[in-house]
């Protein structure tokens, strides 16, 4: 009887992806789903958004990614040909019984374990590629004839080792990726609309299911904040952020600003290709790399331009957008009957006065979790009432009420309005080699401002770990560890307010959903290490929704 080659069989089995069958756990559901749920809407390419055929395999690992695998799920691959899955680690079943210190240890091993595994199996292969001998995959191992028949067709001599030394693991966003679906109806309709204004693509409105998950607390390691992700330095550009407001936390505002930036990207690069990837890796960085490779697209980038900046995160971010926006159109096949938030519905009013917050909210008639939902932009001094809401402001109130707004204003006692910001200090800590100068070039303010606010006749004798004073007004920019810990003045004039001594040490804060440690010291001009000690916290501390933590003060 005829018998098929190994290598054919295993291709058959394991080639897209590799050993997809063995390693992919099932969705729950997913049976029930694909018997009685939705037929798989067929998206037509479209032609501002192309496909090319190298992204092609990109797409559908990062649909499986958004769309099949659980946060639970720890996805060994391939880092330059992400087809290449060689391991899908399950831990979902651990995640239900244990505590979130015992599950990352469980993590932690077995990742580890199966990364020695199949290091070792594809630099054994290499070793065969290195010794010229004539490999037959009926004589190999199970585990490396799988591997060998998945690579068939690549002919690169150091294809095992390059795998090996590329081995990474993505974790999965199947849950984070169904809230965020919820979610976004609360801001889509509006973002249409802005993009809509602007004459760009309200595709591009899908982009935050990349950048932040639909999450408005969302912030990263590299100081990136809200929907949309803005880093502090093209923040600046596009919106305001100081230590009065911070834009970027504003879902309107900054999609007002993202669409202004992405057709920035757009007229300068001439395609949504490579916008979308100047997005993550910079307009500059973008013409920069096609100078570099001669090239005119991201396909030219993506074989041909071989910079350490240019890593796993920009080539492949395009190809997240294009897997994150088809699954969203079609997302009842992948997620049933998502139960999408009512958009937010608000009227707009202007304020001509430098008032309060919390003054605010009051003649908005509206509870403080409302007020700030609608108003998210306002930084901690603002909401505590350190500063005020500058003149000349548009602020959100409850649908239906703004001409109730606009009456209450009009009657505010004159007590409650005033002229000017009010003049507050925060508290900035002297690092070694710091001099009174550069330290008030950072807070735009004079030297001779920073020693009348610290009681100093002259700079000359800072030292390191000394806590000054420094002056906070509009315009001030915003820098994390500056600790604002005064209260405002009574009146508009300019008068020094020394730091509060008499508070409490810490607050408390009831965690959301999607919160991290980043976002809650952000919000409370804190940092994550203080959190961390004040709670006892380690390391790999995983909030819960609903918990209460505490949050120290100033």
């Amino acid at each position: 009887m005829y018998r098929k080659p190994l290598i054919l069989v295993l291709l058959a089995a394991f080639a897209a992806p590799l050993a997809a069958a063995e390693t992919t756990p099932p969705v729950p559901g997913a049976a029930a789903a694909a018997a009685v749920g939705p037929a798989p809407v067929t998206i037509a390419e479209d032609p501002a958004f192309p496909t090319p055929a190298i992204l092609k395999p990109r797409v559908a690992f990062w649909k499986k990614v958004f769309a099949d695998w659980s946060e639970h799920n720890s996805v060994l691959h391939d880092k330059d040909n992400v087809s290449k899955v060689f391991r899908v680690l399950d831990f979902r079943a651990d995640a239900a019984v244990l505590a979130p210190n015992a599950l990352a240890a469980k993590k932690k091993r077995e990742e580890t374990a199966a990364r020695i595994e199949v290091d070792a199996t594809l630099r054994s292969l290499q070793a065969k590629l290195d010794s010229g001998e004539r490999i037959n995959p009926d004589q190999l191992p199970l585990d490396e004839a799988k591997i060998y028949a998945a690579y068939h067709g690549d002919n690169d001599p150091k294809r095992f080792a390059k795998a090996a030394d590329g081995l990474r693991y993505q974790r999965g966003l199947r849950e984070r990726t169904n809230t965020a679906l919820e979610v976004s109806g609360r801001y889509l309709p509006e973002m249409e609309r802005i993009f809509s204004s602007y004459g760009l693509p309200t595709r591009l409105t899908r982009l935050p299911l990349v950048e932040s998950s639909f999450n408005v607390e969302a912030y990263s390691k590299a100081a990136a904040a809200g929907l949309w992700q803005f880093i502090p330095s093209s923040a600046r550009i596009y919106m305001r952020l100081d230590n009065i407001v911070d834009d970027r936390r504003d879902p309107w505002t900054s999609t007002d600003a993202a669409a202004r930036h992405l057709r920035d990207d757009f007229n300068a690069l001439g395609s949504w290709p490579l916008a979308l990837t100047a997005y993550n890796h910079g307009r500059g960085g973008v013409a920069k790399g096609l100078r570099t490779v001669g090239g005119s697209s991201l396909t030219d980038l993506i074989e041909r331009y071989d910079a350490k900046s240019f890593g796993f995160a920009s080539s492949n971010f395009y190809a997240e957008f294009l897997a994150a926006s088809e699954i969203e159109r079609d997302y009842r096949n992948h997620f049933g009957d998502v139960q999408r938030e009512p958009a937010l519905h608000f009227d707009t009013v202007l304020i001509r006065d430098y008032v309060t917050y919390d003054t605010l909210r009051k003649l908005a008639g509206a509870d403080e979790e409302e007020f700030r939902r609608l108003n998210p932009a306002y930084r901690p001094p603002v909401v505590d009432g350190k500063l005020r809401v500058p003149a000349g402001h548009t602020i959100r109130v409850p649908a239906g009420s703004g001409q109730r707004f606009d009456q209450a204003y009009a009657s505010l006692a004159p007590n409650l309005r005033y002229s000017a910001q009010a003049v507050t200090t925060g508290i900035h800590v002297v690092k070694r080699g710091e001099s009174l100068a550069r330290i008030a070039r950072r807070y735009r303010v004079s030297t001779r401002e920073l020693l009348a606010a610290n009681d100093m006749a002259n700079g000359n004798k800072l030292k390191a770990g000394a806590r000054l004073q420094v002056p906070i007004r509009d315009g001030s920019p915003a820098v994390e560890d500056l600790l604002v810990a005064s209260a405002p003045t009574s009146d508009a004039r300019p008068v020094r307010v020394k730091a509060a001594t008499a508070l409490a040490d810490h607050r408390t804060h009831r965690v959301r959903s999607g919160q991290t440690l980043g976002a809650i010291a952000m919000r409370y001009s804190t940092s994550i290490k203080k959190i961390r000690e004040i709670n006892g916290f380690g390391e790999s501390e995983v909030l819960r929704a609903g918990a209460t933590i505490k949050v120290p003060r100033s």
